[in-house]
């Protein structure tokens, strides 16, 4: 069974994830904001049984998996395969200035 791991990046903007999301009113609740992270995170777990395809430029990762949160925001979590270990990289959302250099 494959064995998820996260880079410090990751685990970085996840944290980061939270505030912004509870700091920028798209939640009313800190509670909320870590809900919306914890099922990212829950996602990023279902990686390895899923379809993922290779990204343009490997510089946060050699694959991506996207999450469709809703009709505006998709996001993407960049991967490495080493051996059973997935590395989990980066995440970044469609709204970001590194997609548009590193998807499809």
């Amino acid at each position: 069974m494959a064995e998820i791991r996260f880079s410090p990046l990751l685990l970085n903007k996840l944290d980061e994830l939270i505030k912004t999301l509870f700091n920028e009113a798209y939640f009313g609740f800190f509670e909320s904001s870590e809900d919306y992270v914890n099922n990212l995170i829950d996602f990023i777990y279902s990686i390895p049984s899923l379809k993922y395809k290779p990204t343009i430029d490997n510089q946060f990762g050699t694959f991506y998996c996207k999450y469709k949160h809703n009709s505006k925001t998709t996001w993407y979590i960049t991967f490495d395969i080493e051996e059973e270990f997935y590395i989990m990289q980066n995440i970044i959302n469609n709204h970001s200035a590194d997609y548009p250099i590193l998807f499809p």
